[in-house]
């Protein structure tokens, strides 16, 4: 599916485990994510992962064609 390592990590996180992705990803850059913002954050990285792992299985589901690329 993903044949790069920390996406393909990133996709198989379930909604649960979004939370706590964000705080050690926060806490390797050596940043902090305020109380106040951090159920926004964590809920938008969910939704991200889920549009992302959406676009991924449509983007390689017929094996035998390359993904088209994006065109706006």
């Amino acid at each position: 599916m993903a044949t790069d390592p920390a996406l393909a990590a990133f996709l198989a996180l379930d909604d649960e485990a979004v939370a706590a992705y964000a705080d050690a990803q926060a806490e390797a850059l050596g940043l902090a994510l305020p109380p106040e913002t951090r159920a926004g954050a964590v809920d938008n990285l969910a939704l991200l992962r889920r549009q992302a792992a959406t676009f991924i299985v449509d983007a390689y589901s017929d094996d035998t064609a390359p993904p088209e690329p994006f065109e706006p």
